[in-house]
């Protein structure tokens, strides 16, 4: 994830100069399938070692047969977070729409990129320490106050340590989002377990852009940045209270 956000930092930059220098945005989108075209031949040349053939393959089974209740739940609180986690494309367009200049768009999202890259090391290291449960309640919880903060900012100039905490959020959680996941999984079945990570994440993300498209429409972004705030924190609470039930010990803690 750290050096996913570093390119993400390069490349906002080289955005921001080419816009900078009168290049169209049409003209920057087609310079940008170029490094793609690049990540895919060195992906293409990675040979990976070979690995036995199980013995025994477990059969897939939608109604998640072999995982614990802890699993289904960190399913459901995951759903409920990515429902009031919109494109981020809204956030850069709350950001013009609260005075800043199009050139420097892409640096703001060159500064989230930027802090993500710094600390999702050693965020994610922490969750080896504190538990991973403690670091997601956490960035979830930032994550709403930022949505209810950026949906009634008004200068310009407190996007920035806005958009920093957003980054700070972002190195908290992809890694430790994850990482819980091979904690409550049974490792025969981690490939699955991954599967429906992203599938209860990812069937979301058309609803939720859907949904605050609508409610900023309808009502304005304070309402729709609000509903975000919302489901984020919604599911910390899930997080910390419904998934590990009486639990004492945070889950994925170093033992």
């Amino acid at each position: 994830r750290a050096m996913d956000n570093a390119g993400a930092v390069i490349g906002p930059l080289l955005a921001a100069g080419l816009l900078a220098a009168g290049v169209g945005v049409r003209d920057i989108f087609l310079w940008a399938a170029l490094p793609g075209t690049l990540a895919v031949a060195l992906a293409l040349a990675v040979r990976e070692e070979a690995t036995p053939a199980a013995a025994t393959r477990p059969a897939f089974d939608w109604r998640l047969t072999g995982f614990t209740p802890a699993f289904r739940r960190y399913l459901l609180a995951l759903a409920l977070f990515t429902l009031g986690n919109a494109s981020n494309m809204f956030l850069l367009l709350r950001a013009r729409e609260a005075g800043l200049p199009d050139a420097q768009v892409p640096l703001l999202w060159a500064l989230v990129s930027a802090v993500a890259m710094l600390l999702s090391t050693p965020l994610s290291a922490l969750s080896d320490r504190v538990g991973r449960q403690r670091l997601i309640v956490g960035g979830w919880a930032v994550y709403g106050l930022f949505y209810l903060a950026l949906g009634h900012v008004r200068s310009p100039w407190a996007l920035w340590p806005l958009f920093a905490v957003y980054g700070i959020f972002l190195a908290a959680t992809e890694g430790a989002e994850k990482a819980l996941v091979a904690d409550l999984a049974p490792a025969p079945l981690f490939g699955t377990a991954y599967g429906w990570f992203n599938l209860a994440t990812g069937i979301m993300l058309l609803p939720a852009s859907l949904a605050f498209g609508v409610l900023w429409q309808s009502f304005g972004p304070g309402t729709a940045f609000a509903f975000s705030a919302g489901c984020a924190l919604g599911a910390a609470l899930l997080l910390r209270f419904w998934v590990f039930p009486g639990s004492r010990r945070e889950a994925g803690a170093a033992l």
